[in-house]
């Protein structure tokens, strides 16, 4: 069994002990130039089963392109900033807020970050070390570090000087835990149940008409300043009871029918036109008067209807809108297009401020229920339902989101939208599928805000004057210094806040905007921060041949690389793209802390090995889900021990002398293995990185399960041994890229037998293909020939007659040409591994006819085969080489071909008095006795 523990504790240590691989980047370091961007993971702790998974695909691609011969640029990378870990810190803390990390201290905690991050970082380290991952470990770009945020300061500079930064006031997706605004790109969307509400807002001068409404945020009605409806709809006034209800014409039977006690009676129909400018009054007018009466004093299109026909229609609820114009990007795109403010001033942690008449001090998701019941204790509330739909929630936090009215600072990009899909459309993507998601992503992107009200992230560049307003970007230290000489070492907040200077423009104080820079634009920046902003670099590198994610980064990681890259150098920062799907559990269920289902990749790797889990994980379908498989990954793990048998055999024939020629069986693995190499280069060459692992697999099983039963009576043969030698090393070569203990395990196994020059496996350049010696009929016939001879075998086992028992013939019946040519050319073959004397080739219907009489001649070859079977078995128990020789003694009454049995077991036949080694047996009723000894 591969005894993969000690394999990869003695090859790390070897790898180490020999520089291999700074030997291999000395070697190509004047190769061509290939860039690999390393796409950061997240420094939150021990690494997952995805990352584990993504590290040993990219490891794939670079083992291969540094055996090609190129100058890999592979610098590691982490993603440190951000909300994960400002989460961590203040559990370990016991800190709630950010009220409470501003009474702790804000220079404490972003040290308590820090030291966080980069004790993870190591952890993690040593974790992509231990998968067998090759990159720059020694060098990695974090963005803690002031040289990569004064990289990413040089993106809000180029932003600004190109008229890209502005401030804006906008509806903001908001999480309330985090306190902080999110952008698209930091959204997760569940399915879940919430309780929508069917309401009625009373018109304006009518005793008893009534504007029907649906919304699935209650807490948003205190908000509402609209009503939209759709002008070319079809609208009824009902009458309900005493009351007349508006609502869409198509959704009036279904709302009136299930919600009371009334049956459908239209008064009137019209178009949604008709109702432009109607006024409504607020159900919440009582409590909230003065905040409605100044807004609508300064807005009069406020609690009026609107029309829309991009957002109204009647796929659910009523056909008139509830439109809370600081609550939705919608909503308040209606209403800036109508005159009516953005209002919601709720705080960071999504609480009513105290001058909100009842509702002040209620949270938005705790108290939803209260702003029901006061709809409901006005008269304003008709029903209650459940609904089950997509709502975002926070990326970090996992928690559902508010919308929030919020002024931030904004990327300005709506313009970049064609450039973005033409740049696209020119990224190789594998799979192919996957352009089509990122363009649909593209086409729809929106202004990006870029700041966010935390602490442990890249601080804006951005300095304000106090009294007249003037700003100020800077790129650098450097620029930084020409307004202040105090300059703090670590750039990082509350330091950096501390720099102020006198504006140039008035008698004022410049000081640092407060906020961070939004995460994803650290990762953004790392197609020039992984080259360290080195001009040499970049114009020997830039843009990134590849990178290498999963399929969440489409809208995420891939996206934030083209808007940064465009921002400072108007290009696209990559060539390649490959995506891995996710990995879910046994059920197909995703894996989750909650669940219990997780399966750690250490779980794996301590039962199986690394390279057991490179080998499975790296033939996955490219950019799929997958369901975990322990059977699958047994299934690789006897593999392995199946490769490590076969050398294990070569090995142990390596001395063999006798002279000979190529056979067909030789001539076919060998082009076997020059087809894999030239199949597997090829694909690899595309980028399709998973299809390779199944040639390589079939190549080293046909190798051990067919090639070597082929030449089981030949292995004295001096060109078997080499035709065994030439496939393995070939094997070894392309699957190191995959596998890389156990294929440099079996190379140091083989270099002092064979004595081979390199120092390791993965010092090899890669294998060329000999297309000299690929014969793609001989491959074919041969495939058709196995078939043939699994046939045959199943008939024999189907007459209870074992393969060691010779039949004089087989009739072999088929109408296709292609069968009768392939045993023609292989018949040889075939008889051998079926134990027929006589192959006949007749048409007709597929078919195997066996002949089984059994001659006299038949038979005692028969029993010599069963006989020489035995005295290998007790060969084995008795613990000998092959190359020991014994005098064996049978007694039998049946007649046996002594010379075949006495070169086949390395044995001399004499009578032994006093055997060593003895085993009696009966074989076809027929008894016999086998003794020897050792000469």
């Amino acid at each position: 069994m591969y005894n993969f523990k000690d394999t990869e504790k003695q090859v790390l240590e070897f790898w180490n002990k020999n520089k291999i691989y700074s030997k291999l980047k000395k070697r190509n370091s004047k190769g061509k130039p290939f860039y690999f961007l390393q796409g950061p993971p997240y420094t939150s702790g021990r690494i997952h089963i995805g990352s584990a998974w993504n590290y040993c695909l990219k490891d794939q691609i670079l083992r291969y392109k540094r055996m090609r011969g190129f100058d890999v640029w592979d610098r590691d990378g982490y993603d440190m900033h951000g909300l994960p870990t400002e989460n961590k810190v203040q559990k370990k803390l016991k800190i709630a807020d950010k009220k409470e990390i501003e009474k702790y201290g804000v220079d404490k905690f972003v040290k308590e970050c820090k030291k966080f991050s980069l004790e993870t970082m190591k952890i993690m380290i040593d974790d992509f070390k231990r998968l067998g991952v090759w990159l720059d470990f020694d060098d990695p770009y974090m963005p803690i570090k002031n040289e990569f945020m004064e990289n990413e300061w040089l993106l809000i500079k180029k932003a600004d000087e190109k008229k890209r930064l502005y401030l804006g006031e906008k509806v903001m997706t908001w999480c309330q835990d985090c306190e902080t605004a999110l952008a698209k790109h930091e959204l997760e969307y569940k399915n879940v149940k919430d309780d929508s509400i069917f309401v009625k807002f009373k018109v304006k001068g009518k005793n008893n008409e009534y504007l029907c409404l649906w919304t699935t945020t209650p807490w948003t009605i205190c908000f509402n300043l609209g009503v939209m409806v759709n002008p070319k709809l079809d609208y009824v006034k009902a009458k309900v009871g005493d009351e007349v209800w508006i609502l869409a014409k198509a959704l009036a039977a279904p709302v009136i029918q299930n919600f009371t006690d009334n049956n459908l009676e239209v008064i009137e129909e019209f178009k949604g036109s008709k109702l432009k400018g109607l006024r409504y009054e607020h159900p919440f007018y009582d409590t909230l008067k003065n905040k409605y009466d100044e807004i609508i004093k300064k807005y009069p299109n406020a609690f009026t209807v609107v029309l829309s026909e991009r957002y109204v229609d009647t796929s659910a609820g009523t056909g008139l809108v509830h439109m809370a114009v600081g609550c939705g990007p919608e909503d308040y795109e209606v209403g800036q297009e109508n005159n009516i403010p953005p209002f919601n001033n709720l705080d960071e942690k999504g609480n009513y401020p105290d001058d909100m008449g009842e509702f002040s001090g209620l949270n938005v998701r705790k108290d939803n229920q209260k702003f029901t019941e006061a709809l409901d204790k006005r008269g304003a509330l008709i029903a209650t339902t459940k609904v089950e739909h997509d709502y975002p929630h926070c990326w970090r936090c996992h928690n559902p989101v508010i919308f929030k009215t919020t002024k931030q600072w904004f990327f300005k990009i709506e313009d970049l939208i064609p450039k973005f899909l033409s740049q696209s459309k020119k990224v190789k993507w594998i799979p192919k599928n996957y352009e089509e998601s990122y363009l649909r992503w593209i086409e729809n992107l929106r202004d990006n805000a870029i700041t966010r009200q935390r602490y442990w992230g890249t601080p804006i560049p951005l300095w304000l004057c106090d009294k007249c307003g003037e700003k100020i970007v800077v790129d650098s230290v450097k620029e930084l210094k020409k307004y202040s000489k105090d300059i703090p070492k670590d750039l990082h907040k509350p330091w950096i806040d501390k720099v102020s200077f006198k504006c140039k423009k008035c008698s004022g104080t410049m000081r640092r905007l407060p906020d961070v820079l939004d995460v994803w634009l650290d990762s953004g920046t790392t197609s020039w921060n992984s080259l360290k902003n080195d001009s040499k670099l970049i114009k020997k590198y830039f843009p990134a041949d590849i990178i290498l994610e999963a399929t969440e980064q489409t809208r995420l990681w891939f996206y934030t690389l083209q808007l940064c890259s465009n921002i400072v150098f108007e290009k696209n920062p990559y060539n390649n793209v490959y995506l891995h799907g996710m990995v879910r559990d046994i059920e197909g269920v995703k894996m989750s802390k909650s669940l219990g289902n997780i399966i750690s990749p250490y779980e794996i790797i301590d039962k199986y090995g690394v390279d057991t889990f490179r080998f499975y994980f790296n033939s996955l379908n490219a950019g799929k889900d997958v369901n975990f498989s322990w059977e699958e990954i047994k299934i690789k793990f006897r593999n392995l021990g199946v490769l490590t048998n076969t050398a294990t055999y070569l090995i142990n024939y390596s001395g063999a002398k006798k002279q000979s020629f190529l056979r067909l069986e030789d001539k076919w693995i060998l082009s076997r293995a020059n087809s894999t190499i030239k199949e597997v280069t090829e694909l690899l060459d595309e980028y399709k990185i998973d299809e390779i692992v199944s040639p390589i697999e079939e190549l080293f099983l046909d190798l051990s399960r067919t090639y070597i039963h082929f030449i089981r009576d030949r292995i004295e043969e001096k060109v078997v041994v080499n035709t065994i030698k030439e496939s393995i090393l070939g094997i070894l070569k392309i699957f190191s890229i995959v596998c890389p203990f156990i294929t440099e395990k079996i190379y140091q196994d083989l270099k002092s037998k064979f004595k081979l020059k390199e120092d390791s496996v993965h010092l090899f350049k890669w294998p060329k293909s000999n297309f000299k010696l690929i014969n793609k009929k001989l491959e074919k016939n041969m495939q058709i020939v196995r078939d043939v001879i699994q046939k045959i075998l199943f008939c024999r086992e189907k007459e209870q007659l074992g393969v060691r028992w010779p039949l004089s013939d087989v009739i072999i019946y088929t109408k296709k040409k292609e069968v009768k040519d392939a045993i023609k050319q292989l018949s040889s073959i075939i008889k051998s591994q079926t134990n027929v004397k006589k192959i006949t080739i007749k048409g007709g219907k597929e078919e195997i006819e066996l002949n089984t009489k059994l001659t006299p001649e038949l038979e005692k070859e028969g029993f010599t085969r069963e006989v020489i079977r035995r005295v290998q078995d007790l060969r084995k128990k008795a613990k000998l080489n092959k190359e020991d020789k014994i005098n064996l003694e049978i007694e039998s009454m049946v007649d046996l071909e002594h010379k075949l049995i006495e070169k086949t077991v390395n044995g001399k036949l004499n009578k032994i008095s006093k055997p060593k080694f003895e085993e009696k047996f009966k074989i076809k009723d027929k008894e016999f006795l086998i003794k020897f000894n050792t000469i």
